[in-house]
Formats: C-alpha cells, sequence, structure tokens
C-alpha cells in the first residue's frame, strides 16, 4: 500500500513539473548609451532614464542562410514594448538587416525602420542571433536575441 501511495506521488510531482511554465528571464539593467541583449519576453530597464523595453519576439526573419548564395538578403523584423517610467507601455515593430554574424549596419535604408524616438530618445537595433544557417533548420522563437541601444535624441 505505501509503495503504491509513494509511487501515486512521483507521478502526480513529475506531472505538475511538466506542466509549469518555463523560468521566466531576468530582467537586464543597462544605461542610455550601453548595448543590451533581450531575449523574447525579457525586459530591459536603462535605468538613467527610467525607460523599460521587453522584447515581446522576432516577427518574421527573411534573412539569406549563410549557407546559401542569395541574390539578396532580407530584413529581420521584430515587436517591442516600450515605457517611460508609469507611463502607458507603447507597442513598436522595428527591422533591420544583419550581416552574417549578426551585426546590423549603421546605415539606414529606405524603409526599413531599425530605430524609433521615443519620449526624446533613439532606441536602435545594433544586431539580431542567431543569423540562420540553411533553409531546413528553423530558428526556434526562444534562441532570438536581440540587441539594442538607447540615446538621447
Amino acid at each position: 500500500m505505501k509503495t503504491k501511495l509513494l509511487i501515486t506521488f512521483i507521478i502526480l510531482t513529475i506531472m505538475l513539473i511538466a506542466c509549469q511554465s518555463a523560468t521566466p528571464l531576468l530582467p537586464v539593467t543597462a544605461t542610455e548609451g550601453t548595448e543590451f541583449t533581450l531575449a523574447p519576453d525579457q525586459t530591459a530597464t536603462i535605468t538613467n532614464i527610467g525607460l523599460t523595453i521587453r522584447l515581446i519576439g522576432v516577427a518574421s526573419d527573411e534573412r539569406c542562410p549563410s549557407e546559401i548564395e542569395c541574390a539578396a538578403s532580407g530584413p529581420v523584423s521584430m515587436s517591442l514594448s516600450v515605457q517611460m517610467g508609469d507611463g502607458n507601455p507603447t507597442n513598436i515593430n522595428l527591422q533591420t538587416f544583419t550581416s552574417s554574424d549578426g551585426h546590423a549596419p549603421d546605415m539606414q535604408f529606405e524603409g526599413i525602420e531599425d530605430r524609433v524616438v521615443f519620449e526624446g530618445y533613439l532606441i536602435r537595433v545594433v544586431g539580431v542571433l542567431p543569423y540562420p544557417t540553411n533553409l531546413t533548420d528553423t530558428i526556434k522563437d526562444s534562441e532570438y536575441q536581440v540587441m539594442l541601444t538607447v540615446t538621447q535624441e
């Protein structure tokens, strides 16, 4: 009887652990002018200005995989939520091109919004990793890392 009770308890414990969501990512603390990296659903606070940025996720990735020769490579698009102090969060969508090492160019491209001014601060995408390698391997949403900077405009 004790063995059956113990086995039942162990099975229930395993089922409860399996149903729990993944451990939330720790928030990032950064300062104005420093580069920081966010994973999907991770938040960064720019401490010296009270700005909070959350990477909602990468919406699309049209970059040419590194194992393929393409005539052109597309952008990677992401959604952010930004909030100043206790203000209401604002959702913004950005996109950028990157080199195969994931770095975004400093120059702007017509029709590509890789930066936005919010409450007098410039939020800019400086890189996105990982870079796609081939057409068959899909990058999972949780694997993306977006590098950003915030500077006063």
